[in-house]
């Protein structure tokens, strides 16, 4: 099968086979031919000079349609490529990678399990029960590494904002007061803390880890839809990911750190089962089989992005949600079991380390007292009446009818943040002059520009008089952050509390504070923070989307809240920002079950849950007339062949031969070395289909596929010089390997090429002498793959490629000959519609030469043929 390491076919390299059978009847002279498959594959050799030898790469071009074409003879594709140019081939062609969900169902597998003695069963059984017990063990390990980063990233943050606001503060003041000349020297403060902040989580993720860049929420979707890419889960990416949003944040930039949470609790998942037991428990005969393959990995990823929303709102539920609904395409029982107790675990770990550390001199703080919640904690909605021990409704159903048309406008709001979102990431994929200094320049910009718009509308803010009482604010509302800015008395600048703050204490002070805010104020926060979070994503510093997304929203809200309660007293404008902040991130992102539960649990009020979902279905709704959500389109700009949950409706129309690749990389089952190592330095496939020869009822040579081999599974026989020598009558025993070799060291073999192998292998043979080696594959290939008719239709294919979690299907005729090859490539939307396109042009050269052959017909005999239709709005022809 020709299949790059994420599954897409190569156009660079035509179909090959590799015949290792000397007895081949192809072979034996010049002028035989064979024809295969129904696609009418004719090999022919045209000249003595083209005949092939036994063994030796065949390089053939599998047609389109039924046609005689001729078989080349070549050392090599790729000539005059050099070892450097090779690499940056294969290199460019491992961009994305996808994972292997399928087991190595071969004869070394069967060995072990299926053949094994009674003993040795017995011995798998208890191995089973206590490889679960460790799996419950990772997951609750998974959950602290996330909480722990989650509580070092908050320390950090806290620190960091607190050294540079009371700074600034020390420095501010209004001109004309005594003792103030200029304003400009907090502006400057104030500037130079952001743009060095910015300076060092940007250098950072240009100069180490461009993946750590952005959120990271499209790289786990996609991981966990079945791709992977070679920066998304290392540990250098969780290092810059967690340094570099700390000190992002600490510049009060509008992002969050709910994004890059998830992102490193992801990283906790797919490294630390790997590397803590995969060593410790190494001694076992099959200890690796649960943690050094992709479907255990992909289940430990899922735990660890729960664990990660988990930390970031205090949600373990909202985290579980999370996975399923945004990440997983693969979900089962007890995984949900399991990734709960994940959530639960990074929960548990954050609350006791804040309570020990932050809020130790705090009342009623200590060691212990595990009602903290998480990271951002958005204050719990008790109205002061209820505090009090009055009944108050916090909304009623006149109530209902402002949260529609607030998801509504949601929607409308969130869609055109998408669009202007889309416009900007292709102008900074267009530009391909943006060097990394430029990239670096354009984040310290920015930081400048958002300082100056954070500080100077401060002096334009309205003091407002506090409505609540202190003890009350303490007891319910948490630490509402107010700025004073030159306000007297009981009062506070509404301005200052809304920008010169960090984005979580200005969506509290939305949420919770009963005085009305100036409308001109709202409207201008809501106005730069709409623009400036368009323009902060996107930027080369780790960046989340949640918080500055509801604390656009929870301003929309306010807005809207405090004009209906001109007219509407007892409507609660504190409900109204939250439900603005639901609606508007509903409208960017379009999640919402997973996104309620996790407002919910912030803000640690049920009651809210119907007109969350009620603003967040409207807001859904809405913005997919328009566009999808934020997370989609950047997957999309990325050219990540993700697999939907539903096909597109045009595959409808198609078949498997339609979409199918035609050039495969077959081989034998017996293959000579000098011909397997050509192959594997020409591409960069995955898999290749095994087939052998045989004589069909017409005496046609034909190619019936036996099984499949992997690529990594060749580089272990390599590596391990699996291989024999020709003698009369067969092949001389080649070494065995069992099952353990394959699985022991499966994520160093799989990022190997040949040439690594030929460069660390001192003794290994030399050309002349790979001449004389082969290689027996048939123990080691898989004899049951997963095949596909090509007459099957393009729906039931995807439906099962998805289902399966497949890496490839080898697509058959009804001889079981080898046709074509589908990948995750040939299952993307841009695949069907180029394919639709081809059956449309295909039919309409039909009608053609139809309409030429009836012409050729009447002039050459004088009479017309008559055609019979039943459809008389579209008569083929009537003569």
């Amino acid at each position: 099968m020709e299949e790059d390491e994420l599954g897409v076919q190569s156009p660079c390299l035509s179909i090959s086979s590799i015949f290792s059978n000397y007895s081949n009847p192809l072979y034996d002279g010049p002028d035989m031919s064979a024809t295969d498959s129904p696609a009418g594959l004719e090999l022919r050799a045209v000249s003595e000079m083209d005949t092939p030898g036994p063994h030796e790469v065949m390089r053939v071009q599998m047609p389109r349609s039924s046609g005689s074409h001729i078989v080349r003879r070549s050392s090599t594709r790729f000539a005059d490529e050099t070892v450097g140019m090779r690499r940056q081939r294969q290199k460019r062609d491992r961009t994305y990678e996808s994972l292997d969900y399928s087991r190595m169902l071969n004869q070394s597998y069967y060995d072990t399990f299926v053949h094994a003695g009674q003993e040795k069963i017995e011995h798998l059984e208890s191995y089973k029960y206590r490889m679960e017990g460790i799996k419950w063990v990772c997951y609750g390990l998974i959950g602290l590494g996330t909480a722990a980063s989650a509580f070092f990233i908050d320390y950090c943050v806290d620190k960091l904002t607190t050294w540079k606001f009371t700074t600034v503060i020390d420095y501010y003041c209004v001109p004309g007061h005594p003792g103030c000349d200029t304003a400009f020297s907090g502006y400057i403060i104030m500037v130079a803390f952001d743009v060095f902040f910015v300076l060092i989580a940007s250098c950072m993720v240009v100069f180490l880890a461009p993946c750590a860049l952005g959120s990271g929420i499209p790289e786990i979707k996609c991981f966990l839809n079945g791709i992977r890419h070679p920066g998304w889960l290392n540990a250098k990416t969780m290092v810059v990911k967690v340094v570099g949003v700390l000190f992002s944040v600490g510049a009060t930039m509008p992002i969050g750190k709910e994004g890059p949470m998830i992102h490193s609790g992801a990283i906790w998942g797919a490294g630390l089962p790997q590397w803590l037991f995969g060593g410790v428990i190494s001694g076992k005969d099959r200890s690796e089989l649960y943690f050094h393959n992709d479907r255990a990995k992909r289940d430990f990823v899922s735990g660890g992005a729960a664990a990660g929303v988990a930390a970031a709102f205090g949600s373990p539920v909202g985290g579980v949600l999370f996975s399923l609904e945004e990440g997983c395409s693969f979900w089962s029982q007890s995984l949900t079991w399991r990734v709960f107790f994940c959530s639960m675990s990074s929960l548990f770990m954050l609350n006791l380390l804040t309570s020990g550390i932050l809020n130790f001199k705090k009342p009623g703080g200590g060691w212990g007292q595990l009602a903290s919640g998480g990271m951002i904690d958005f204050g719990r909605f008790q109205d002061e009446e209820i505090h009090k021990g009055v009944e108050v409704n916090l909304y009623d159903i006149y109530d209902l009818g402002f949260f529609i048309l607030m998801g509504i406008g949601g929607g409308l709001l969130g869609g055109f943040w998408n669009y202007l979102q889309t416009e900007l990431t292709k102008y900074r994929m267009r530009r391909k002059n943006f060097t990394k200094w430029w990239q670096v320049t354009e984040a310290c910009f920015f930081s400048f520009l958002n300082a100056t718009i954070m500080f100077w509308p401060t002096y334009n803010g309205v003091c407002v008089e506090h409505v609540h009482n202190s003890t009350y604010v303490q007891a319910y509302l948490g630490e509402i952050s107010t700025e004073d800015f030159d306000c007297a008395g009981d009062t506070f600048n509404d301005m200052g509390s809304l920008t010169f703050n960090t984005l979580e204490n200005a969506i509290r002070n939305l949420f919770h504070i009963k005085a009305s805010f100036s409308y001109i104020n709202l409207f201008s926060f809501f106005i730069c923070l709409f623009f400036t979070s368009c323009w902060t994503y996107g930027l080369n510093i780790p960046s989340g989307l949640f918080v500055p997304s509801l604390a656009c929203g929870a301003a929309y809200g306010r807005l809207v809240g405090q004009l209906v309660h001109t007219f509407k007293p007892s409507a609660n404008v504190g409900v109204y920002s939250l439900v603005g902040a639901a609606s508007f991130l509903g409208g960017v992102v379009r999640m919402t079950i997973s996104l309620t539960v996790i407002l919910v649990e912030a803000t640690q009020t049920v009651i809210f849950s119907f007109p969350i979902m009620l603003a967040l279905l409207c807001a859904k709704w809405v913005g997919d007339h328009f566009n999808v959500g934020i997370y989609d389109i950047h997957i999309h700009l990325k050219k990540i062949p993700m697999l939907e949950e539903k096909a597109e409706h045009i595959a409808r129309r198609l078949l498997v031969t339609d979409v199918m690749t035609k050039d495969v990389v077959c081989l034998p089952s017996v293959v000579r070395l000098s011909s397997l190592v050509e192959i594997l330095e020409d591409c960069s496939h995955n898999g290749f289909p095994v087939v052998e020869e045989f004589i069909d009822k017409e005496g046609n040579n034909k190619k019936r596929l036996v099984g499949v081999i992997i690529r990594y599974q060749i580089i272990v026989m390599l590596k391990r010089k699996i291989w024999g020598t020709k003698m009369r009558g067969g092949f001389t025993t080649q070494p065995k390997l069992q099952h353990k070799e394959f699985v022991k060291d499966y994520r160093w073999h799989r990022k190997e090429n040949i040439e690594d192998v030929l460069n660390k292998c001192a003794d290994f043979p030399s050309f002349s002498e790979q001449e004389e080696l082969y290689m027996d594959l048939s123990p080691y290939m898989d004899k049951s793959p997963i095949t596909m008719q090509s007459t099957s239709t393009a729906i039931r294919l995807y439906s099962i490629f998805r289902g399966l979690g497949l890496r490839h299907i080898v697509v058959v005729d009804m001889d079981t000959c080898v046709v074509g090859i589908v990948t995750r490539h040939e299952l993307t939307e841009h695949h069907f519609e180029h394919a639709s396109h081809e059956v449309d042009a295909q039919q309409m050269n039909d009608y053609k030469r139809v309409i030429t052959d009836v012409e050729q017909s009447v002039n050459g005999h004088g009479r017309a043929l008559v055609y019979q239709d039943d459809d008389e709005d579209d008569p083929l022809l009537h003569a």
